[in-house]
C-alpha cells in the first residue's frame, strides 16, 4: 500500500540509528571516550529493540566473570559492562566502548564456567583491539512505512518515530557484528590469552564453539535461525588455530566463581529455553501478554512481529499497518489523545472524523479516527489510547478503504485476558535434575517430564545420547512451564 501512496518515509530517530550503525565505522578516528559515548546510543537500541533478561542472579554471575576478565585485560580505556539480551538463540557482541552482550541462548548450552569466560574474553578482545565492525540488523519489516501527505506525514512520523524509538525499516531484527576473518583470528588469540590470565582454560573457547556448531546442526529441517557462527565463523583452521595457541598456555590458578557444576547450573536454572512467553506469544492470529494481562486478535494473513516495545502486524502487501506500543505511564487515555488531536489540528490542518472515549473490556481507551487524502489514495488512519497495568499503550493503524474495517475491527479486540488464556500461555524453561545410577538419557527425560528429545539434551550436555549416568550426575533439561503471576 504504502509505497503506492504519496508519501513520506519515517525520519523519526534517524539520527541516533545513524549514529549507532556508524559507531564502529569510525573507531580509528577519535577517542576511546567518543568509542564509549557512541557504544551509550547503540546500548540503548539493543535494549528497545532486542530487550534485556531480567534474570538477577544469572546477571550478577555474568558480570562477575566478566568483572575478572577486565582485570586481567588491565585496559582503564574502556568502559566494560557484561548484560544478557533475551534472545533464543546462541549469540554473543560487542559494541563501541565495553558493552559485551550474550544470549540466554547461549548460555543453555554452557557446561563450565571456562566457556563462557572464553566468550567473553573473545568479545572483550574486539573492545580492546578496536575492531571496525559492521553492525547489521536482519531487518524484520519491510521498508513500508511511509505515510499519506506532507503535513499529516510529519505528525504521523513523529508519533511512530516516538513509539518504537528507530526507524521501522531496521527496528527488531537481530543484532549481528561481522568481523574480518583476521579480526576474528585476532580476537581468538588474544581472548584466549586474556581467559588464561583471568584464571580459566583456554581450551574451553574451542569446546563452546563446537557444541555451537552441533547445536546449529541440529536445527537442519527447521526454519533456519541466526546464531553466533554467522557472525563469528566456524572452520577446521579456526579450532586448530585455537587448539594450537592454546596447548601453548597456562591458565593462572584461580578459583572459578561457580566453585563447581552444581554452583554453575544453579545460575543457569529457570532460563527460558527458546521463546520467552514473558515477552507475549502468538496463538496463530492472537497476541498473548501474560505479563501485561491482555489480549488482541491481529488481521488474519498478516505478517506479525513482536519486539521488547511494541506489537505489530503488516499486510502481506504492505497496504496496511497495524503496531502498538508503550506511549507513557499511566493516564487518562483521553488526555495523549486530546493532545494528539490539537496536534493535527495546529500542524497539519486536519480534523479526526470521529474522536471519542470508549472501553475495552475493562480498559479506559480514547479512539481517533482520521481520513486522509491528500494522497492518490485516500487512507484512514486509526489511533487509539488505551490504559492498562498502570502503563498507557498507543495502537495505530494505517490503511486505504478495503481494509478499514479490517483495522477497526482487529483495535476493537484488544482486551483483558481471560484466566484460560492465561494458563494457555506457557514456555520451556531450563531446569537441572539429578540422575539415578545407570539412568540413560531417554529414561531420565521421561522422568523428569523433559520437553528436549534425549539427542538434544545430549548435545546441552556434552554427553553421548546412549551414554549411562551416575547416581546423582547433574542433567540440564527443560520443562514446559506457565508464566508465574
Amino acid at each position: 500500500m504504502l509505497k503506492q501512496l504519496n508519501s513520506l518515509i519515517i525520519q523519526a530517530a534517524l539520527a541516533s540509528w545513524t549514529l549507532a550503525t556508524c559507531a564502529h565505522a569510525q573507531l580509528l578516528s577519535h577517542s576511546p571516550q567518543r568509542d564509549i559515548e557512541q557504544g551509550a546510543e547503540v546500548a540503548k537500541l539493543v535494549e528497545r529493540q532486542i530487550g534485556l533478561c531480567s534474570l538477577p542472579a544469572t546477571e550478577a554471575y555474568v558480570r562477575e566473570v566478566g568483572k575478572r576478565l577486565v582485570a586481567a585485560a588491565n585496559d582503564p580505556r574502556w568502559k566494560f559492562s557484561f548484560q544478557i539480551v533475551d534472545q533464543e538463540e546462541p549469540n554473543s557482541f560487542a559494541i563501541a566502548g565495553g558493552g559485551i552482550y550474550v544470549s540466554r541462548g547461549l548460555l543453555v548450552l554452557l557446561e563450565r564456567e571456562d566457556e563462557l569466560a572464553c566468550v567473553l574474553a573473545h568479545e572483550t578482545a574486539h573492545v580492546t583491539q578496536r575492531h571496525l565492525a559492521r553492525e547489521q540488523r536482519e531487518s524484520l519489516l519491510p521498508r513500508l512505512l511511509s505515510v499519506p501527505g506532507n503535513l499529516v506525514g510529519r505528525v504521523v512520523g513523529e508519533n511512530l518515530g516516538a513509539l518504537i524509538n528507530a526507524p521501522v525499516d531496521v527496528a527488531g531484527g537481530a543484532w549481528l557484528s561481522h568481523y574480518s576473518r583476521k579480526q576474528e583470528t585476532e580476537a581468538d588469540r588474544i581472548g584466549i590469552r586474556l581467559a588464561t590470565q583471568a584464571g580459566y582454560q583456554p581450551t574451553a573457547l574451542a569446546d563452546i564453539l563446537q557444541r555451537l556448531e552441533r547445536d546449529v546442526r541440529s536445527q537442519s529441517g527447521k526454519e533456519q535461525r541466526f546464531s553466533i557462527l554467522d557472525s563469528h565463523p566456524m572452520t577446521a583452521t579456526r579450532l586448530k588455530d585455537i587448539q594450537r595457541h592454546a596447548t601453548s598456555l597456562t591458565a593462572v590458578a584461580k578459583a572459578p566463581v561457580a566453585a563447581d557444576t552444581a554452583a554453575l547450573f544453579s545460575k543457569l536454572d529457570g532460563i527460558w529455553w527458546g521463546e520467552n512467553p514473558e515477552a507475549g506469544v502468538f496463538h496463530k492470529d492472537q497476541f498473548l501478554q501474560p505479563v501485561i494481562g491482555f489480549a488482541l486478535t491481529l488481521p488474519s494473513g498478516w505478517k506479525h512481529r513482536n519486539t521488547p516495545e511494541y506489537v505489530i502486524s503488516i499486510h502481506t502487501n504492505h497496504e496496511g499497518i497495524l503496531m502498538l506500543g508503550l506511549a507513557e505511564p499511566a493516564a487518562d487515555p483521553e488526555t495523549p489523545g486530546q493532545q494528539f488531536v490539537q496536534q493535527m489540528r495546529a500542524r497539519a490542518k486536519i480534523e479526526p472524523i470521529s474522536a471519542r472515549k470508549t472501553t475495552l473490556g475493562s480498559f479506559p481507551a480514547f479512539l481517533a479516527t482520521y481520513l486522509d487524502r491528500s494522497g492518490r489514495t485516500s487512507v484512514y488512519l486509526h489511533f487509539l489510547w488505551v490504559t492498562m497495568a498502570e502503563r498507557t499503550y498507543q495502537l495505530i493503524g494505517l490503511a486505504p478503504e478495503q481494509h478499514r474495517e479490517t483495522l477497526k475491527d482487529a483495535a476493537l479486540t484488544l482486551r483483558p485476558m481471560t484466566e484460560a488464556e492465561r494458563a494457555a500461555v506457557t514456555g520451556k524453561r531450563l531446569r537441572i535434575v539429578a540422575a539415578h545410577r545407570g539412568e540413560r538419557l531417554e529414561d531420565l527425560g521421561a522422568r523428569s517430564r523433559n520437553a528436549w528429545s534425549p539427542a538434544y539434551t545430549a548435545l546441552a550436555n556434552g554427553l553421548d545420547v546412549e551414554a549411562m549416568l551416575s547416581e546423582g550426575q547433574l542433567v540440564k533439561i527443560t520443562r514446559v512451564e506457565p508464566v508465574p503471576r
